[in-house]
């Protein structure tokens, strides 16, 4: 079983890579189209400590993780009563776009079914279809926010939800790449 794990992630991502960046990511992906609950209480905690967990092989982060910790702990912010997933990767400065194999942003809305987020881009999940291509746009956004890179994946917290610590959320999910990855400031 071991020795089929990195055929089949070579697979996924091959599959991933030769996508159609114009087409929207179906609604069957492995996360649902919000992975946040509809409404959360605020809270004065904002560590993800509590919600980390191993989501699979060391070095390598899952989107259906990262995405259930964002939308766990992001909703608990008085700014993000309701969070869901997007695929624009317009999201992606025009020099990565090419590069990008996998897009997902997380953004807050005051209420279900708003036509515009409250607070747009509050986390961002890309994957690159090469690690250099991921390592140069981690150090452009770490210009202005705190970013995760793991391999060829790369996690963007936003600035816009003051009772969340995006810090240690991301220390989080890093741990479910078993601390594989690094973090910019």
């Amino acid at each position: 079983m071991k020795r089929l794990l990195p055929v089949v992630c070579a697979v996924l991502l091959l599959t991933a890579a030769c996508g159609d960046d114009k087409k929207e990511a179906p609604k069957t992906d492995s996360a649902p189209a919000s992975a946040a609950p509809v409404s959360a209480a605020p809270s004065t905690s904002g560590s993800a400590k509590a919600t980390a967990k191993a989501s699979g092989a060391a070095g390598k982060l899952e989107f259906s993780t990262v995405g259930k910790m964002t939308g766990e702990l992001f909703t608990k912010d008085p700014d993000c009563p309701f969070g869901q997933w997007d695929a624009n990767s317009t999201g992606v400065a025009a020099k990565y776009r090419s590069s990008v194999s996998s897009f997902k942003q997380f953004d807050c809305y005051e209420k279900k079914n708003d036509a515009l987020p409250h607070r747009g881009q509050q986390a961002i999940f890309v994957e690159f279809k090469a690690a250099n291509a991921a390592k140069a746009y981690a150090q452009d956004q770490a210009a202005t926010y705190p970013t995760l890179i793991v391999g060829s994946t790369v996690v963007v917290g936003g600035t816009g939800l003051a009772k969340t610590d995006v810090k240690a959320w991301l220390e989080s999910v890093n741990e479910t790449a078993g601390g594989a990855g690094e973090i910019l400031a």
